[in-house]
């Protein structure tokens, strides 16, 4: 896999819809140069056997080759293009799904604004997967801030920012994203999400971590001058570990204890 990724150009997949988007690019561009190929090799042919300095009479192809030549051409990239689609389309289908049945853990707001994010994580939804997620007796509010880019001089000096995000491996999480001014795009190609931010539209996606790390990403729509010093960083952290950030995060007179044993549960 590392190996394929590396080859690819990509960096290593968070999870595995971003390791199928990768497979699905390689598909697609094994098919593709195999299709230019194939048409260079029909032009140079042609360009080199039917020209009028060689054929002195124009060459005529019997009715029963041009039929068998129309039919030729017309399933060929029939095939070729429904070997394209049924993947692809397999893809779609299964993101819609997921965004329409999958219960997630909580959710996830995501504000655009020149030129930094506003993260607000709203934990108090009382699905059954918070219900197992948390123990009955810990409650805290929802977690906002503000991520900007950091000003400290380091190896990712456009990457990095003053307050990450951070979320549980292993866990789905819903994500609504919009924007406070003009058009942003969150992206974060290492987890397979590129969605855009629109003022006045609010876009769901669905976002799942099997690996933990810190994955960097970048604004991906012009959105004026610091554009370019947008930068977007998830943490994928351990379920315990995330406990502990939410703690930290909030308010520590709101938050009540956690049950230990339901603690060392989660973290076998």
């Amino acid at each position: 896999m590392l190996h394929l990724t590396n080859y690819l150009g990509f960096g290593i997949p968070g999870n595995e819809k971003m390791l199928s988007i990768i497979f699905l690019y390689a598909e697609m561009m094994s098919i593709l140069i195999g299709v230019v190929f194939a048409i260079a090799y029909i032009v140079v042919y042609t360009s080199k056997n039917f020209q009028g300095m060689k054929n002195k009479i124009p060459f005529y192809f019997s009715f029963n080759i041009e039929g068998f030549l129309d039919t030729v051409f017309a399933i060929i990239p029939t095939v070729i293009i429904t070997i394209i689609l049924l993947p692809a389309l397999g893809f779609i289908f299964q993101l819609e799904y997921d965004e329409t049945f999958l219960e997630t853990l909580f959710n996830v707001y995501v504000i655009g604004h020149q030129w930094y994010w506003t993260y607000e994580i709203d934990t108090r939804m009382g699905s059954q997967v918070l219900i197992d997620f948390y123990d009955s007796d810990f409650r805290f509010p929802s977690i906002q801030f503000d991520s900007y880019m950091s000003q400290d001089v380091d190896v990712n000096r456009v990457l990095s920012v003053d307050k990450s995000l951070v979320l549980p491996t292993g866990y789905h999480i819903s994500f609504y994203i919009t924007s406070h001014d003009v058009i942003h795009s969150w992206s974060v190609p290492q987890l397979g999400v590129k969605v855009d931010a629109i003022p006045g539209r609010l876009v769901k996606f669905i976002l799942y971590a099997s690996i933990k790390g810190i994955y960097y990403g970048q604004c991906s729509e012009l959105c004026g001058i610091n554009h370019a010093f947008m930068p977007i960083c998830v943490e994928v952290v351990e379920s315990s570990s995330f406990v502990d950030w939410v703690i930290l995060s909030s308010d520590c007179n709101v938050v009540q204890h956690v049950d230990d044993l339901f603690l060392m549960s989660l973290i076998a």
